[in-house]
């Protein structure tokens, strides 16, 4: 799965919030699971994730990070409610087609601002 800027800075603000380091040795799928874990049981709006300006992520002028192509090893549980994630956007955005890689980065999105008390 190829994952943009956008996302690996939000793996990044996420590691930083909830490990207090950036660069802290964990995989990219533990840091989705960790935002998909904080996010799933709260009403999401995502209309406002989409159009939010996400702290740490939005607005950052680092070039040090860019997007990457990777394996994200993920419990079932994780893939089963990003699917469903996936399956509800196509009516929210009202999209034919949604890609994970897009799932996965409003996921993130959707933590921080969690983290930040502004979802």
């Amino acid at each position: 799965m190829k994952l943009s800027r956008d996302a690996m800075l939000a793996i990044q603000e996420i590691k930083n919030l909830e490990f207090s380091d950036p660069n802290i040795t964990i995989t990219n799928g533990y840091v989705v699971g960790v935002a998909y874990n904080r996010i799933k049981n709260k009403q999401v709006d995502w209309n406002k994730v989409a159009t939010s300006n996400i702290p740490g992520v939005s607005n950052n002028p680092s070039s040090d990070i860019k997007s990457v192509k990777t394996t994200l090893n993920l419990e079932q549980n994780i893939l089963d409610g990003i699917k469903e994630i996936q399956n509800s956007f196509f009516s929210i955005f009202n999209l034919k087609r949604v890609h994970k890689a897009y799932v996965v980065k409003m996921i993130l999105f959707a933590a921080i601002l969690d983290y930040n008390n502004l979802l």
